[in-house]
C-alpha cells in the first residue's frame, strides 16, 4: 500500500484524533486514536525518530565519530535537523482529499486498541494498528509502512492535533509536546498535596 496523503485531526465531539490515509491506488483508511493510545504512542513515536532516523542510512563517518555510538542528546539534535530538512519538501498545503474508492477497513474508522511499531532496514517503519474490541470477537488491523519523511510528517501533524486536545504538557526543546514525567514531579508532603472533593 503506497500512501498518497495523510490527515490527522482532533474531533472534539468525539474527543479522539482521526487519522485518515488515502493511497495511490485510491483506497481510503480511517483510524481513531484515543487519548490513551496517543499518550502511549507519542513517546514511542518520538523515540523512534531519534533512534531510527537521526542518522541517515547512507551517512558516512569521517573516522573521528562513531555514528553507532552517539549519545541521546546528539541523536535528538540530529533528529531535529533531519526533521527540518525532510519537512521542507513535505506538502502540508494541499487539502486532504477523501476518496470514494475501496475502504478495506469498512466505513467505520478502526478504533486502534493496539499499536506496534517495527523499524526495518532502509529507514522505514512499519506501524501496525489493531482493533480488538471483544476478546472472543473479530478484529481488524492495518499496517502502514512509512519512510522517514512520512514518519516526520505524521509526527508534525500529530503534534498539531495534540495541541488542540490539551492532553500533553507544553513543548520540549525541539518544539514538540512532551508527556509529563512522573519522576520529575516533586513529592509533596500530605498536607501540601492538592485535594479534590466531589
Amino acid at each position: 500500500m503506497n500512501i498518497h496523503q495523510l490527515s490527522v485531526r482532533y474531533l472534539p465531539e468525539q474527543d479522539r484524533i482521526l487519522l485518515s490515509v488515502n493511497t495511490t491506488d485510491g483506497q481510503e483508511l480511517d483510524l481513531w486514536l484515543t487519548r490513551r493510545m496517543c499518550l502511549a504512542l507519542w513517546p514511542q513515536l518520538n523515540r523512534m525518530t531519534i533512534d531510527h532516523f537521526a542518522v541517515p542510512a547512507d551517512a558516512k563517518s569521517d573516522g573521528f565519530v562513531d555514528l553507532t555510538a552517539l549519545d541521546v542528546n546528539t541523536r535528538k539534535v540530529l533528529a531535529d535537523f533531519r526533521r527540518q530538512e525532510l519537512l521542507q519538501s513535505a506538502d502540508f498545503k494541499t487539502p486532504y482529499r477523501a476518496n470514494s474508492g475501496p475502504r478495506p477497513l469498512g466505513h467505520a474508522p478502526l478504533l486502534a486498541t493496539e499499536i506496534t511499531m517495527t523499524p526495518s532496514t532502509g529507514q522505514q517503519v512499519a506501524i501496525d494498528f489493531k482493533e480488538q474490541l471483544d476478546p472472543a470477537g473479530s478484529s481488524r488491523s492495518v499496517q502502514l509502512a512509512l519512510q522517514a519523511q512520512l514518519v516526520f510528517s505524521l509526527v508534525q501533524m500529530l503534534a498539531q492535533a495534540l495541541e488542540h486536545t490539551q492532553w500533553l504538557n507544553p513543548v520540549d526543546a525541539v518544539g514538540l509536546p512532551v508527556l509529563p514525567n512522573p519522576v520529575d514531579e516533586p513529592i509533596l508532603p500530605d498536607q501540601d498535596r492538592p485535594r479534590y472533593l466531589n
